[in-house]
């Protein structure tokens, strides 16, 4: 009980907090699908000083596309590839390319590619686990300057369990976007959802998102569908 109302509090602050964005107008909301598939491809693999396996370095596929406005257009697609290197059950190095081809304003379209490279640090503490991503990230735009971004993403989760069984895990996360160039914090992104494993290699994630960024704000649903290769 006592652990359930901390994870309580730790989301109701989540809720409070919020990241300073640059001196932009408040733009009009709008409500977005964003739909993303992950196939996670073990490649090497190694035992703990327990025996116990994990993966050492994993890549990942991904495919995202998000639907918005009011005739459901396709406004956001991407394409990504990622590498994660596990150092410890702490601390993995991770590096990635994806390919965004959006539309976020209509008959607007965008193309980027993206480079990311960093760490994410984690820890579970009473069952309540931590995860923080940081990235930096050069972003290759057409007919545009190219930008370089700082990201930081702080991941909290808590399982739900029945008779020792997992039934599902609420999470919360919050990623803000720091451009290098303006010094200022230009995005921000929350989610609030839950995490359930369907089969051992199967996860499908949904939650509430609020993206906060130009040229449109969003509130939206999310769904993530996470499959293991072996």
């Amino acid at each position: 009980m006592k652990k359930s109302l901390l994870f309580l509090s730790l989301f109701g602050l989540f809720l409070l907090s919020k990241t300073s964005l640059s001196q932009t107008p408040p733009l009009e909301a709008t409500f977005q699908s964003w739909n993303e598939v992950q196939l996670i491809l073990p490649l090497s693999q190694g035992k703990d000083s327990k025996g116990k396996s994990f993966d050492k370095v994993t890549a990942t596929f991904g495919g995202v596309l998000r639907i918005g406005r009011k005739n459901f257009d396709f406004i956001d697609n991407r394409i990504s590839l990622a590498l994660d290197f596990r150092v410890n059950k702490y601390f993995s190095f991770m590096t990635s390319v994806l390919y965004r081809k959006d539309e976020l304003t209509r008959d607007r379209r965008n193309y980027e590619t993206r480079l990311d490279f960093g760490f994410v640090a984690s820890k579970t503490w009473k069952n309540i686990s931590f995860k923080n991503r940081n990235l930096y990230e050069h972003r290759f735009r057409n007919s545009r300057a190219d930008t370089n971004l700082y990201r930081n993403r702080l991941q909290i989760s808590y399982p739900i369990k029945y008779k020792e069984k997992e039934l599902f895990s609420p999470f919360i996360s919050e990623e803000g976007y720091f451009d290098l160039k303006t010094k200022n914090w230009t995005q921000n992104e929350f989610f609030a959802g839950i995490s359930r494993k369907i089969t051992p290699k199967i996860t499908l994630e949904l939650a509430y998102i609020r993206n906060d960024s130009s040229p449109v704000n969003v509130n939206g649903f999310s769904t993530s569908l996470k499959i293991r290769l072996r």
